[in-house]
């Protein structure tokens, strides 16, 4: 059955999402919506996308949401496939593709590179991060006249490259470790794996130390990001077993913690001190300085603070909750977007960085500017622009999906 067939026929059994023991479309749903949040967020001007994107659902964003589901799915998916595939070709396999991610990661940053040294282009949305509240700009690339040992050294250790992208990093490093872990799993060591993973990260909380000298430990800590990965491969894992003890009581007690902690904190996201946000778009209910307070000392995204990944998991929960329970009208109105994006996540995430090299060329980003029209049509463009390739597959020849 064709894929747009099968959707259509599950989106009509009532609203309940109906388990046909394919390819679960709730997580490829909210992958979707979480590359959303990464575009608008990438794509540096103020739309009304913001309103519903920047850090409003919580104090989350779309990175922590893409680690999260890629363990979960490299976990559910693994355990069968050792047992079909054995050890020895699922260690390739995973190392193959974080060797994959490497050479995509250095193809972004060598062509970046070379981009900037054409004359009539503007590279430095590709090549610079800045800072828009305190108006700093922080060079991503070494400067012209430096030695080939540094150049190479910032290329080949992921020292340099857009900002947009170096999550890659990140996950390459974790696809690495995964083999082991995943192996501890079969031997049902999972408390000592996710005991450890909590040493590490609250070891980072109280001295935070950089373990891999690459550009991304800056935004996405690894001793820090760790913990949601292994986390999201251990519920993978343990899918079927998690099930088993879904339901009656049990499922009442988590799914409603998860909604109410999710409430709580969407609540305290609505008094966010985002100074780009516009006046009437937040609360003034928590004073400024109580929440920067909490924000800074349990929040923050590049160090993974408690908060964040309790609201993390928490929303994730309480999304698949209902997108389980009320999967027909979400589909209808959003699946035709969501899911087909979120089915190529990596390719379009990495086609996103040159979406917004080109964006770059014709606007100047700028947060603080609110022309609302002209703002949502350049991120509702992109955003569309990224769904009409994903369906026309425009280079998944050679681009990893």
């Amino acid at each position: 059955m064709a894929t747009s067939e099968r959707h259509a026929e599950i989106s009509k059994i009532g609203w309940h999402y109906p388990d046909t023991g394919r390819r679960d479309l709730r997580i490829d749903f909210l992958r979707g919506l979480a590359m959303i949040i990464m575009v608008v967020a990438h794509i540096e001007v103020f739309s009304v996308f913001n309103l519903f994107t920047s850090e409003r659902f919580g104090l989350v964003s779309g990175a922590e949401g893409f680690v999260i589901f890629a363990g979960v799915v490299l976990g559910s998916v693994y355990r069968h496939r050792l047992n079909i595939d054995g050890w020895i070709t699922s260690i390739y396999r995973l190392w193959s593709r974080s060797w994959k991610l490497y050479v995509v990661s250095l193809v972004i940053i060598l062509s970046f590179y070379l981009l900037s040294m054409i004359p009539f282009l503007n590279t430095h949305e590709v090549t610079t991060f800045t800072n828009r509240a305190e108006h700093i700009v922080y060079p991503l690339y070494p400067a012209d006249k430096v030695t080939l040992a540094t150049a190479l050294n910032a290329l080949f250790y992921l020292q340099s490259g857009p900002h947009q992208t170096q999550v890659l990093g990140l996950y390459v490093y974790l696809l690495l470790l995964t083999p082991l872990v995943l192996a501890a799993f079969t031997y049902r060591l999972q408390w000592y794996v996710l005991g450890l993973s909590w040493l590490v990260y609250l070891s980072y909380q109280q001295q935070p130390i950089h373990l891999i000298n690459s550009n991304f430990e800056n935004a996405f800590a690894f001793m820090a990001w760790q913990l949601i990965y292994f986390h999201g491969l251990a519920i993978g894992w343990y899918k079927n077993d998690i099930a088993s003890h879904m339901h009656g009581k049990v499922k009442i007690l988590i799914v409603g913690f998860c909604i109410i902690v999710s409430l709580i904190l969407f609540f305290i996201a609505q008094n966010h001190t985002n100074p780009f946000l516009p006046e009437w778009a937040y609360l003034r209910l928590i004073p400024a300085t109580t929440f920067d307070a909490i924000y800074g000392g349990y929040a923050q995204k590049n160090s993974l603070g408690f908060l964040r990944v309790l609201n993390d998991f928490c929303l994730l929960v309480s999304l698949y909750w209902l997108l389980t329970v009320c999967w027909t009208p979400f589909y209808k109105a959003l699946g035709w977007y969501l899911i087909p994006v979120g089915q190529a996540s990596l390719y379009v995430f990495i086609v996103h960085v040159y979406v917004v090299f080109l964006v770059s060329q014709f606007v100047t980003f700028d947060l603080s500017s609110h022309q609302w029209l002209l703002t949502t049509a350049i991120h509702g463009g992109s955003l569309m622009l990224l769904w009409w390739m994903t369906k026309k597959k425009i280079g998944m020849s050679f681009i990893p999906t």
